[in-house]
């Protein structure tokens, strides 16, 4: 047996770089091994804009416990599990406040705890509560277990063999007849070993014996290919390369762990990986989906396919240099293969004995479940008369002071939701002294505020502080609960008086609110990044759901470089099951719809144009808009009409004026139409906000900041 002068010193080198990999890797799996999955594929099952919210929502956890997606098909989500597309999916049941996990029982046991347990604290974090159900295949329980087992054999197998041959017959063949032998040897015990194990009652798999012990030998013979090819190009070296290389691509089967137990880069390149991909295809035989065997099986057999070209260009290689250098006692070599492999053993032992296996469980988190708390019990109001005084009596509430906006939407059970901006608390409240959101539920004998656990914003400020104002609300009745959307402005404060602030751009909350329940935030969808200019579109400034189930979507903007006093009005259309999703919006270009928000064009245009945010609404065929004619600056209130919602929308003559007194800093701005609140025929109760450019006057007297509600004559 011949190898190269110097390959003891090669030796130790490879055995020392094995040492300090095998250190690495362990240090990284006791740091990060055990404390939850990792980018665990979860699928929500729900209407799509509820699924598609709570799905980013999982997906943006700190972490990374989730890699979630959505589906509005339960079917498809009970299907996504049992092939083992995702490893759980929530089937969330909006009415009531139970909801259903899917796992697969084939599936690792402590991947599915820990998958569990998470979206349990989750779930208690909304004051919701799961059942557990899986889905398995008779006779597949814990498969992937199991699958672990006899993978982790035939590996055992293939490489035992070439460690076997090379200390008898050293780590290269003596001829190309000799090398073939080796092959074919190589190949005859792992398909009969693999046949073997798979008969064997305590490492059996459930499946057929050919299929699962033609993947089993198909891993044994590759691994064992891989290592006569590397051994042939680097003798010992080469050996520790390979064993070292095997045990850190290998470590969620080395350690008995799902790689999604185990901290990145694993869950990601796992199933790339001979380990990975033999165990995939292996699930798809026994408790998943066959549609997962092929990919798998065509990498296993690419992989053994350059493994035997490695072969074949080695001996070219050593065919042309001939033999040089001295020989080795084949008694060294042998001694060098067991301490380059004991090392190793050892360190495997000391990585399956300390590395967790088990997820710990979920921690809890903080809860963001709503709540409301009546804060008056007024009788019902007869006229807005009345509704101004039940407003006003709000103020001797600690939550409530002040606020502005005041956009509704009436409930399927009879109650109002209103949505305010700024509000001002008292002194006395336990939580912020002002917010830049809230929302009251206005019941007869009853006005509550909803507050959440941080008794802060209902809808939370960004971590960098930006805020949310809310403009517009549209509500989609469901049975049992409805969808209401809030568009809001993000804004940023730029100084400290009351109008010192940027305008970032339109954001989109969802609220789900069950029948007779309170009305719980879903998530937060920002329509475009930061952008503080005018002329870009404030999409959301108003919103209605038109009689063909459409969901209409109102942007403002003012031109760059205009005198114009108001803005020009805009409109785009979306499914409302899709509202969250940007792609699936169109937008009127004059003449259809199309899907480049660029080509959308005024339907209002800026001179003698709306306000910011303002209303549009219809009545049978009739479209309505109202604003301040000329946007807030003006006095004017106006209705402005279309035979549909793209226009032509044509102004009337003003029906009510609204002044502002710049004396002594009175302002009043964004009147806002409530069709549903009070109707009369022929007329509309519209409230506009009130306001003061001298702050400290409003925290005086919060009286001087609240909407103000008015009937105006409806043009016909």
């Amino acid at each position: 047996m011949v190898e190269p002068r110097g390959g003891g010193r090669w030796t130790l080198v490879a055995c020392l770089v094995v040492v300090v990999v095998h250190v690495v890797v362990l240090t990284t799996l006791a740091a990060r091994a055990g404390d939850g999955p990792h980018r665990a594929p979860v699928l929500v099952a729900a209407p799509a804009v509820v699924a598609q919210a709570l799905a980013h929502e999982a997906s943006t956890l700190p972490g990374d416990p989730f890699e979630a997606d959505w589906t509005a098909d339960p079917l498809a989500a009970d299907r996504a599990v049992r092939d083992g597309e995702a490893v759980a999916a929530v089937l969330v049941d909006l009415p009531a406040t139970h909801d259903v996990v899917l796992v697969n029982g084939g599936a690792d046991p402590a991947l599915n705890q820990a998958v569990v347990d998470r979206i349990t604290a989750i779930e208690e974090a909304r004051d919701r509560t799961v059942e557990v159900r899986e889905l398995t295949r008779p006779g597949t329980s814990g498969a992937e277990t199991a699958i672990r087992t006899y993978v982790l054999l035939c590996g055992l197998l293939g490489f035992g063999f070439v460690l076997a041959v090379s200390m008898v017959r050293g780590p290269v063949a003596s001829s190309a007849t000799a090398g073939v032998r080796r092959l074919l040897s190589l190949a005859a015990v792992s398909l009969v070993g693999a046949g073997v194990l798979q008969l064997v009652p305590a490492v059996r798999l459930p499946g057929d014996l050919l299929p699962v012990a033609a993947v089993g030998a198909g891993y044994a013979f590759t691994l064992g290919a891989i290592t006569l090819a590397v051994e042939a190009l680097a003798g010992l070296v080469g050996l520790a390369i390979v064993a070292a290389t095997y045990f850190v691509l290998a470590t969620p089967l080395l350690t008995g762990t799902s790689q999604y137990l185990l901290p990145p880069p694993w869950p990601t390149v796992t199933p790339f990986l001979m380990t990975g991909a033999t165990q995939q295809a292996l699930a798809g035989l026994t408790y998943l989906g066959p549609g997962l065997v092929l990919r798998p099986a065509l990498e296993l057999a690419a992989i053994a396919l350059v493994a035997v070209l490695a072969l074949w260009w080695a001996r070219l290689v050593s065919r042309g240099a001939g033999s040089r250098g001295r020989g080795v006692p084949e008694r060294h070599w042998r001694l060098r293969v067991v301490g380059a492999v004991v090392p190793l053993a050892a360190a495997l032992a000391l990585v399956v004995a300390v590395v967790p296996t088990d997820a710990e469980a979920g921690r809890p988190v903080p809860s963001i479940a709503s709540e409301t708390s009546c804060i008056g019990a007024p009788a019902p109001a007869r006229d807005v008369d009345e509704l101004n005084q039940q407003l006003a009596a709000l103020q001797e509430s600690p939550a409530f002071r002040g606020a502005d906006v005041g956009a509704d939407a009436q409930l399927q059970d009879g109650r109002f939701l209103l949505v305010f901006g700024d509000t001002v608390r008292s002194s006395t409240f336990d939580g912020p002294p002002s917010v830049r959101n809230s929302m009251l539920l206005w019941d007869t004998g009853c006005i509550s505020v909803v507050l959440p656990p941080s008794r802060g914003a209902l809808i939370p400020d960004r971590p960098d502080g930006v805020g949310y104002w809310p403009m517009s609300t549209s509500v989609a009745h469901r049975l049992g609960y409805d969808l209401v959307l809030v568009s809001a402005q993000r804004v940023a404060t730029t100084g400290e008086g009351s109008f010192d602030f940027a305008n970032l751009g339109p954001a989109l909350a969802l609220f789900v609110v069950p029948v007779d329940g309170t009305p719980q935030l879903l998530g937060v969808t920002e329509l475009g990044p930061d952008d503080a200019d005018p002329a870009r579109p404030e999409w959301g400034a108003a919103m209605t759901i038109g009689d063909d189930g459409w969901l209409h979507v109102y942007g403002t903007a003012r031109p760059t470089a205009s005198d114009a006093l108001g803005f020009a009005m805009r409109v785009a259309r979306v499914p409302v099951d899709s509202a969250l999703d940007l792609s699936s919006w169109q937008y009127w270009d004059g003449s259809t719809w199309q899907s480049d928000p660029d080509f959308a064009v005024d339907v209002i245009p800026a001179r003698g144009g709306v306000s910011q945010t303002l209303s549009v609404f219809h009545d049978g065929n009739r479209w309505y808009a109202v604003s301040k004619l000329d946007g807030d600056l003006g006095d004017q209130l106006v209705f402005w009409t279309s035979p549909g919602p793209t226009g032509p929308f044509t102004p009337t003559d003003p029906v009510a004026t609204i002044p502002s007194d710049p004396e002594t800093g009175a302002v009043t701005y964004m009147p806002l139409a409530h069709p549903d609140l009070l109707p009369v025929p022929g007329t509309m109760v519209v409230s506009y906000s009130r306001n003061n450019t001298d702050f400290s006057k409003v925290k005086a007297d919060p009286s001087i900041y609240l909407p103000t509600l008015i009937r105006v004559p409806l043009p016909q």
